[in-house]
């Protein structure tokens, strides 16, 4: 399979650039499907020392979330390493993300935090949100697995982005 494109989701502590990031997931995928998965649940006191913000209105929305949903807050990898090895799976795919102006600028903060490197260009982001708006015809189908799981949430919108694109006669992957 030839995973040129990349999903990307993350759950975090605050909802500006520079907040803890608590969880990133992502899955590779093309026009046949997905493929390889990548998750990380990140240590909070490692995303703090980097300099990361906690946010109080945020957290308290997580205490309302599902049990599983917050076990991404406890335990985990340093922010670093994690973020080392997000780079390592992105390679130079095209990264995707519901929306990119949230994911995608949060882990730019990140990655600037720890003295990392973003390992995308610009011009290589996509939005899903974007793509969901415009096309005609989207799949109409309830998410699996636990919502706010940064990997769950990223493998049902790539396979909603996969399934929408190969219905459409408006774009390719």
């Amino acid at each position: 399979m030839s995973d040129e494109h990349v999903m990307v989701d993350i759950e975090t502590l605050g909802t500006d650039p520079g907040a803890a990031i608590v969880s990133i997931g992502a899955v590779s995928f093309d026009a046949d499907g997905l493929d390889s998965q990548f998750f990380k649940s990140v240590d909070v006191e490692s995303a703090q020392a980097a300099g990361l913000a906690i946010d109080a209105e945020t957290l308290g929305w997580w205490l309302e979330q599902s049990d599983e949903a917050r076990e991404q807050l406890f335990g985990g990898n340093q922010l670093r390493a994690c973020l080392r090895q997000l780079s390592e799976f992105i390679g130079d795919r095209i990264v995707w993300a519901c929306s990119p102006a949230f994911d995608v600028v949060l882990l730019e903060a990140a990655y600037d935090a720890v003295g990392l490197a973003t390992p995308w260009r610009f011009y290589r982001c996509r939005d899903y949100r974007s793509m969901r708006e415009q096309l005609e015809t989207w799949p109409d189908r309830e998410q699996s697995g636990t919502a706010h799981n940064a990997l769950d949430d990223a493998v049902f919108q790539a396979a909603c982005l996969v399934e929408a694109v190969n219905d459409s006669d408006e774009v390719t992957l």
